[in-house]
């Protein structure tokens, strides 16, 4: 076949590679203009092609998850919150957060960037490859207790074992079903079987997961099985969202005892 008969067009389509496609003409005449060899020619075409399909994955997976909005940890003003050194989340920052089943524990006050931290952390390891899925707690135990009472608790159960990272926000924020620890201990017990990572925010003090839970001595066992892999980080100091409130007001409010369930 005449080389110049190769409808380079057609089988790029067939190949399903677009965005080679869309810059073919671009590159060919910056290559010829700045003497690309082939080789270096060939290289920026496939990393912009691989780079595009990662963008394509990362929303993709990002839609998945459902988080409620999507935040970094390079958005995270570590100034404002000095409780927390940046330092701390670097084992949940990388591979090893999903490869070795590292979990985490986020506990504070409101406004302290528990849900931040936790989203960020599920975000870069979408990053990295992986999926993750966004549910509160009230949301989660009434859904796991809608379907135990259906019949369906294995299945709901094995749609939040699923996910390589499940972050699971607000535990105590509001009251929760009577078999909150029954129907939740199903999920951390097999996500713990499957060194899959799980990421908690909580507004309550650990020791307090019993009575938020309704069940003291199920509530150790899940803490006990969050925390054989997984760290526990208290974030103190003001609340972000009232930063603009004069600091004495704050001093007040932060001295105010923690709301009972």
């Amino acid at each position: 076949m005449n080389r110049e008969d190769i409808d380079i067009d057609a089988l790029l389509r067939r190949l399903h590679l677009p965005t080679v496609r869309r810059l073919l003409p671009e590159l060919e005449t910056r290559a010829a203009v700045e003497g690309w060899s082939h080789r270096d020619f060939v290289a920026v075409l496939i990393a912009e092609e691989v780079a595009h399909r990662n963008g394509t994955r990362v929303a993709k997976a990002v839609r998945k998850a459902q988080f409620p909005f999507v935040r970094t940890i390079e958005d995270f003003d570590f100034v404002f919150q000095s409780s927390l050194r940046r330092q701390a989340l670097g084992p949940f920052l990388g591979p090893e957060l999903v490869t070795e089943g590292r979990n985490l524990v986020l506990s504070g006050k409101p406004g302290r960037g528990k849900t931040h931290i936790a989203i960020s952390v599920a975000y870069r390891a979408i990053q990295n490859g992986h999926d993750a899925r966004f549910i509160s707690a009230a949301d989660l135990i009434d859904t796991l207790s809608a379907a135990a009472k259906e019949g369906r608790l294995r299945d709901a159960t094995a749609e939040f074992v699923a996910p390589h990272v499940l972050v699971i926000d607000e535990v105590g924020y509001l009251h929760h079903a009577d078999d909150a620890a029954n129907v939740l201990f199903g999920v951390v017990d097999q996500r713990y079987l499957r060194k899959r990572p799980i990421i908690l925010t909580t507004n309550k003090r650990l020791s307090a997961w019993g009575t938020v839970l309704h069940d003291p001595d199920l509530a150790e066992v899940i803490l006990d099985r969050i925390l054989e892999r997984g760290v526990h980080l208290a974030l103190g100091g003001p609340s972000w969202r009232r930063r603009h409130l004069p600091e004495s007001i704050e001093a007040e409010l932060r001295e105010a005892p923690e709301t009972s369930v």
